[in-house]
């Protein structure tokens, strides 16, 4: 079995698996990319929110690089979202 399905973290204060975040953060991350998308085309788009959602955007994918790269002989990392 691939080690990353049995490391652990710590998210919200609760236990969970990394797969299962990780398809979360894959999830936001599609989400936000599709939303994106669509209010750059519209005919007067709101920059701010734009702006907002591709902040989250990099967040979410910075997580999900984290996610990817940790080792197993890291410690229990906290985040929340």
């Amino acid at each position: 079995m691939n080690t990353m399905y049995q490391r652990k973290i710590v998210v919200d204060g609760h236990l969970a698996e990394v797969a299962n975040v990780q398809t979360k953060v894959e999830q936001d991350i599609d989400f936000l990319q599709n939303r994106i998308s669509l209010m750059k085309k519209q005919s007067t788009p709101n920059q701010v929110v734009i702006e907002i959602y591709e902040n989250m955007l990099r967040s979410r994918k910075a997580v999900l690089s984290w996610l990817q790269d940790g080792s197993q002989g890291e410690p229990i990392a906290q985040i929340s979202y």
